[in-house]
């Protein structure tokens, strides 16, 4: 099994005077836009990414052009989503993260256990600009969260080693690729959206989780993976030649030169929206809704649907032709196409099936 570890990042530089003097104006005339301040011009934000091209597309798009406009040091800390989670948890009374991105479901958990905040739309403004679907509430109307790009699993092989194309989930289980697939492990954040939905194909439900559970028992995998960047290795490599990935991922290997496309399941997309979230209790609020609200317009979302070929949570968007091909919901696909989990369902369920499937697939 592959497996990586979060590391923390943090780039330090001082800005010329000339360069200061430039940026303090810029922020001025920013102020009334983004709620910023000319004094924050000398501060910092601590905030989470995902690692590898994922962060370097944030980074891009987001950090990056942030401290241009502002000054503002934005220092990365990188992990998937359940290292961040917990990090959110073990710093509940004291946090040192100011802005945090999580998949859908760990999102919805942060806000139910009080580690992350409402956001205030008088200080977020450009979330008028945002698709409703993609603007998460409570009840009451509270804003908890917000969704900056929507993400899928779909089914990545080697068109070289693999034909015909595979169709459905289930063809991992085909004897000609023994040893030769993979398919992600518990600590991935669309694991369990993903057993719960193909639970289903094989007529389980929430309350029986032994189809899918015993279908597992039987693959035969070259490696079951927790981080994109391991398994991107193995991938080049030409070990594996079938298995369930990310899409942008893969189109970025395909970029590479390596051997890979994907193809769409017959029995549908596990999806999910990455969310970005304000971090309770962080000693920076003001700043760090000017920089979430810096980061959802329009412009910079649609950076990163180029850069990684997430699926901007905007109704009305212009994408290149490259890029809109390689959306998360397929070529010709929309949002609609996605199979989008109820994370009440998936939250009550994870560690359920977290136990079984370290039990029955991993400890067999």
């Amino acid at each position: 099994m592959t497996q990586t570890y979060p590391r923390a990042g943090r780039r330090d530089a001082a800005a010329s005077p000339n360069r200061s003097m430039l940026l303090s104006t810029v922020a001025v005339a920013l102020a009334g836009i983004m709620g910023a301040t000319p004094s924050l011009a000398k501060d910092s934000l601590t905030v989470t990414a995902y690692s590898g091209p994922w962060e370097t597309a944030m980074r891009k798009c987001f950090f990056e052009p942030f401290t241009a406009a502002t000054g503002t040091e934005i220092l990365v800390e990188t992990g998937i989503d359940f290292v961040t989670y917990s990090k959110l948890r073990q710093q509940k009374d004291a946090p040192t993260i100011d802005v945090a991105w999580l998949d859908g479901g760990y999102s919805k958990q942060a806000w139910k256990e009080g580690l992350t905040e409402a956001i205030d739309p008088a200080k977020v403004p450009d979330i008028a600009s945002i698709s409703p679907r993609s603007v998460n509430k409570t009840d009451d109307g509270t804003i908890h969260s917000i969704g900056t790009g929507y993400y899928s699993y779909t089914l990545a092989y080697d068109p070289k080693e693999v034909d015909p194309a595979p169709t459905s989930w289930f063809d991992l289980w085909k004897p000609e690729y023994e040893n030769r697939v993979y398919a992600p492990a518990p600590a991935q954040a669309l694991f369990a959206p993903l057993m719960i939905h193909l639970n289903k194909q094989l007529g389980g439900d929430s309350s029986n989780f032994e189809p899918i559970i015993s279908k597992f028992s039987e693959l035969k995998p070259s490696s079951y993976y927790e981080a994109s960047g391991v398994m991107n290795a193995t991938i080049q490599t030409g070990e594996v030649v079938l298995g369930i990935y990310f899409p942008n991922t893969t189109w970025q290997l395909a970029d590479q030169g390596v051997s890979i496309t994907t193809a769409t399941p017959k029995e549908g997309i596990v999806a999910s929206d990455i969310q970005v979230q304000l971090v309770k209790g962080s000693p920076k609020k003001e700043l760090a809704q000017s920089f979430i609200n810096f980061l959802i317009q329009p412009e910079h979302l649609t950076c990163i649907a180029e850069e990684i070929y997430l699926g901007p949570p905007l109704d009305d968007v212009k994408l290149s032709e490259k890029a809109a091909k390689r959306m998360p919901w397929g070529a010709g696909g929309s949002v609609k196409d996605l199979v989008l989990s109820d994370w009440d369902e998936v939250n009550a369920k994870r560690e359920e099936l977290r136990d079984l499937w370290m039990r029955r697939v991993v400890g067999q």
